[in-house]
């Protein structure tokens, strides 16, 4: 009974940041006291666990129909996930099937946006949680995970915005309070990351709250004005791009002085889709083919399939008006495995 509870009721432990690591940005609901240290092996969940999910599996796969029930195996496998990674599969599969269902589903929104959070998989998360928060704007916990996934993809103004609405509506929410100093030590402003971080100190929950704040507010107090590496959501620095983008033979991207080169740069630099990008082929100057590496479109989730779309096509209307294009333009999204068309977009 003590392990299922644990299961029930164990949030999914986020990334811990290595030794040479800053504090991290907190995710809502974070506590190191529920993970684990790095390095901590596997844990083994006990027979009774093991039943105890099998029955909840049983229960969803004989009522396809009945979403509360597959809501209930995504969230008990996803904190089983905590334990087993093995299990992130299983729940992504069970929040999936209430999607296709009720797309505007909250619990399960909000459970893809938590697995792509821990899988560092940012842009979904990041369209998980906004679809969510389009249904639910007063979520102070899912509005800070999408900042904190904001400030994971280097986007720190945007981050900063999120962490102050959920600020404005909660101003005692230490996450928000402690990451909006983060950000603003990404943003070079360490004058804002003082006051930042002087309300979370006062605002701590507790000992420990006020120890990582206080190492923060001195390594602002120490550190001369330079450019910090953007932190993820476990405190791992994050990669910057250090040569412009590459075109698919590898040279660099076509002079983005030309309509099909800012084409290119634009489909590559789309949240989600972009770094599935194999390869653009021009069979005409104004339609171009999309070559996608493992990018199912049929099995993406509504929400995300729809925020595809709707970037796809601001950044279509975008170069198109930067380039005086006053005709339609034609993509074909690929798939490059076989060349099936998914989707034909003109614009």
């Amino acid at each position: 009974m003590v392990v299922t509870i644990l299961i029930m009721r164990q949030m999914p432990a986020r990334p811990s940041a290595p030794a040479s690591a800053p504090p991290p940005a907190q995710s809502a609901g974070d506590d190191a006291s529920r993970g684990f240290p790095p390095g901590h092996p596997t844990v083994q969940l006990p027979k009774e666990a093991l039943d105890f999910i099998e029955k909840i599996e049983q229960k969803s796969d004989a009522n396809p129909g009945d979403l509360k029930a597959w809501d209930e195996l995504g969230d008990v496998t996803l904190r089983a996930a905590a334990f087993d990674p093995s299990y992130y599969p299983r729940s992504a599969g069970a929040y999936a099937h209430v999607l296709k269902l009720d797309p505007d589903n909250l619990d399960a929104l909000r459970g893809i946006g938590n697995i792509d959070f821990d899988q560092r998989k940012f842009d979904q998360a990041i369209a998980a949680y906004e679809h969510y928060l389009s249904k639910k704007p007063d979520d102070p916990d899912v509005r800070t995970d999408l900042a904190t996934m904001y400030l994971s993809t280097s986007n720190a103004d945007q981050a900063v915005v999120q962490y102050k609405k959920v600020l404005a509506a909660h101003p005692q929410f230490f996450e928000a309070a402690f990451n909006l100093g983060v950000a603003y030590s990404q943003m070079n402003n360490p004058a804002d990351a003082r006051a930042a971080f002087d309300s979370a100190l006062k605002i701590a929950p507790d000992a420990d709250a006020r120890n990582r704040v206080n190492q923060m507010i001195a390594s602002v107090n120490n550190t001369p004005a330079s450019a910090p590496e953007s932190v993820d959501a476990g405190g791992i620095p994050s990669a910057q791009p250090s040569s412009p983008a590459m075109s698919s033979a590898g040279n660099p991207a076509i002079t983005a002085g030309t309509f099909q080169g800012a084409m290119e740069q634009m489909l590559r630099n789309l949240p989600i889709a972009g770094p599935k990008v194999q390869s653009l082929q021009w069979p005409s100057p104004t339609k171009t083919l999309v070559l996608m590496d493992n990018f199912p479109m049929d099995q993406m989730p509504p929400f995300a399939a729809n925020k595809f779309m709707t970037d796809l096509k601001a950044g279509i209307d975008q170069v198109k008006g930067a380039h005086k294009i006053d005709g339609p333009v034609e993509v074909d999204i690929c798939d490059a495995a076989n060349g099936r068309v998914m989707q034909a977009v003109t614009e």
